[in-house]
């Protein structure tokens, strides 16, 4: 393998954890914005026991696998939707990659992580009671 193809495949794989990441956020977005609380505080937690949730947790489809999708203080069953959001962000990204390289790839599989948070966030607030933000 020669330099410019590893460091084409190192941006890759660095390029589809930003889009896992992404989704993380878009996840908090659509969980926290239809209920007017801060994207910012107070720090992520269970809805159930309000345990902060640790590095592992906030592991984008990682933490979601690894906990068996399940709180690990009180064992609250986490929505599968997490996990699809995510999942969703990093196969949007990396398919373009795939098919288009670094330069067209990049470009498309953005406006797709956008796409996905604009119908996750979307769908979110539009699932709220009338009077609610």
């Amino acid at each position: 393998m020669n330099p410019a193809t590893i460091i084409e495949l190192a941006v890759g794989v660095y390029l589809v954890v930003v889009a896992l990441l992404f989704g993380s956020f878009i996840n908090l977005a659509a969980d926290r914005l239809p209920r007017g609380e801060s994207l910012v505080h107070p720090r992520s937690h269970c809805r159930s026991c309000g345990r902060q949730l640790d590095l592992l947790d906030l592991v984008p489809v990682g933490g979601y696998l690894l906990r068996r999708g399940r709180c690990a203080s009180c064992g609250a069953a986490i929505g599968v939707s997490s996990l699809a959001v995510e999942a969703a962000c990093g196969v949007v990204m990396l398919v373009p990659l795939l098919r288009l390289g670094l330069g067209g790839g990049f470009l498309l599989g953005s406006a797709l992580v956008l796409a996905v948070g604009v119908v996750a966030v979307g769908r979110a607030l539009g699932q709220r009671r009338p009077g609610e933000l």
